[in-house]
């Protein structure tokens, strides 16, 4: 008997009914374009998302020591961007419903690129916060994840999991790669040096391919996940035989229902609670584990490790995910996560290290799953304002927690209370994806 009913919801539009023939159509045989979305998708956060969300970590220690700040005060730039990112979070995911993904896109990573070029000849700790904040991480916050998820999710129903975990997969696979080579960069050359050359990469190489995002496969004739068109015979529509677009609709909550929900809240507070101790952590991660011990390069070097080693987790929980229940999945995902967390307190040594981080790999895995419950929960129509809707709320969290880990280390020269702390956020994050349930329409928020 299933304790916690999964939330995998595949529309109703995503496979014909029964009494619904499938006639050939012109072009059926081809490929199904979503693919290609995928690729473009890895090939953005792999490289893009994974210099700009991972890589910060990196110039961390580099930029507190050359403009002479506390660990606090480098932690706040990342902090503040969040906050801002919860602002526009609302914006940009209603934008990106409203005009498609390509221009949002295009328009991000080319000002994300140009951030990090100006961030390069900053002297100042002043310029260095508005150059990261009003022109990096503006344009990220439409230029990486919540635009490709935005995409996955409307190109794929029944896939959605597996499609969510590859792009997942992919922007910690680049991780693996891009975390240990621009450590390298920053020590070598500088952390300016480093910045100036992510600018061009990210406009030279990121930028282009935003042109491969079409608005939905019904706008290029196809249907997700590559699904055949399906004819329905002809005869009288009445109240007992909904249309194809009828039940596509019902599928589809809008923003003030989905708003209105239990299982929106209880979503957000699971989101808040997980995304409070990963952002945290990944801030401070090359940091925390120079005070275990490492070099500040074997450091990233594990980091990365990590990373590599969370690839084929992710994408066997995104497969997993499409056939059981996803609470039930995020839940183990976070359990691993602060058995991690509290083992990095009482582990010494290289590899006791690295193995303790392993089991934080469920927090990787995990990330993709909770986009992939909010297509589940609410459709497709509006998929991107409503996660836009959750950003205010989480980002919130991420404005204090990573500057509240750093004046805690400032303050007392350990990590150990923020790992402890970790933990049992998410140990919370586990337990509050369980309640999580699929909504029903006209139950408000106030009904429990």
């Amino acid at each position: 008997m299933r304790l916690w009913p999964s939330t995998n919801v595949k529309s109703d539009s995503a496979r014909p009914p029964e009494e619904a023939v499938s006639e050939p159509k012109p072009g059926e045989g081809r490929r199904f374009y979503g693919w290609k979305l995928v690729g473009a998708a890895a090939v953005i956060n792999g490289l893009g998302g994974s210099v700009h969300w991972q890589g910060f970590t990196v110039f961390f220690l580099p930029v507190s020591q050359g403009l002479g700040l506390s660990s606090a005060q480098t932690a706040l730039p990342f902090a503040l961007s969040r906050a801002e990112g919860g602002l526009v979070g609302p914006i940009t995911g209603w934008m990106i419903d409203r005009f498609g993904v390509r221009p949002l896109m295009l328009i991000g990573t080319i000002c994300t690129g140009i951030g990090y070029i100006l961030l390069s000849k900053t002297s100042t700790y002043l310029a260095f916060v508005l150059v990261y904040l009003f022109v990096v991480s503006l344009g990220s916050s439409t230029g990486f994840m919540q635009a490709t998820t935005s995409a996955l999710n409307t190109w794929f129903v029944r896939r959605r999991g597996a499609v969510m975990g590859l792009n997942s997969a992919a922007f910690r696979l680049g991780g693996a790669f891009v975390v240990p080579l621009l450590s390298v960069a920053v020590l070598r050359w500088g952390w300016e040096t480093a910045a100036f050359y992510v600018g061009f990469g990210m406009i030279l190489l990121i930028a282009p391919l935003a042109l491969f995002f079409k608005r939905s496969p019904e706008s290029i004739g196809q249907r997700p996940d590559g699904d055949p068109i399906p004819v329905v015979p002809e005869k009288p529509v009445s109240e007992d035989t909904p249309s194809v677009a009828a039940n596509s609709a019902d599928e589809d909550w809008t923003t003030h229902d989905a708003v209105r929900s239990r299982a929106f809240w209880v979503l957000a507070t699971a989101t808040v609670l997980r995304m409070s101790v990963h952002g945290a952590i990944f801030v401070h991660f090359v940091p925390l584990l120079v005070w275990k011990g490492e070099d500040q390069q074997v450091a990233a070097n594990l980091v990365g490790a990590m990373a590599l080693a969370s690839v084929p987790a992710i994408l066997l929980f995104g497969w997993l995910s499409d056939r059981t229940s996803r609470q039930v999945m995020l839940a183990v995902s976070y359990s691993s996560s602060a058995v991690a967390l509290l083992l990095l307190t009482v582990v010494h040594g290289t590899w006791p290290v690295f193995g303790a981080m392993l089991f934080f790999i469920g927090s990787e895995a995990g990330s993709s799953l909770n986009w992939a419950l909010v297509g589940d929960l609410f459709g497709r129509a509006r998929f991107a304002t409503i996660r836009g809707l959750l950003a205010p709320i989480y980002n919130a969290a991420l404005l204090v927690t990573p500057v509240a880990v750093g004046w805690i280390y400032d303050t007392t020269g350990s990590y150990r209370p923020s790992l402890l702390a970790g933990s049992v956020l998410m140990l919370l994050a586990a337990f509050t994806f369980l309640q999580l349930k699929k909504p029903e329409r006209g139950l408000p928020v106030a009904q429990d």
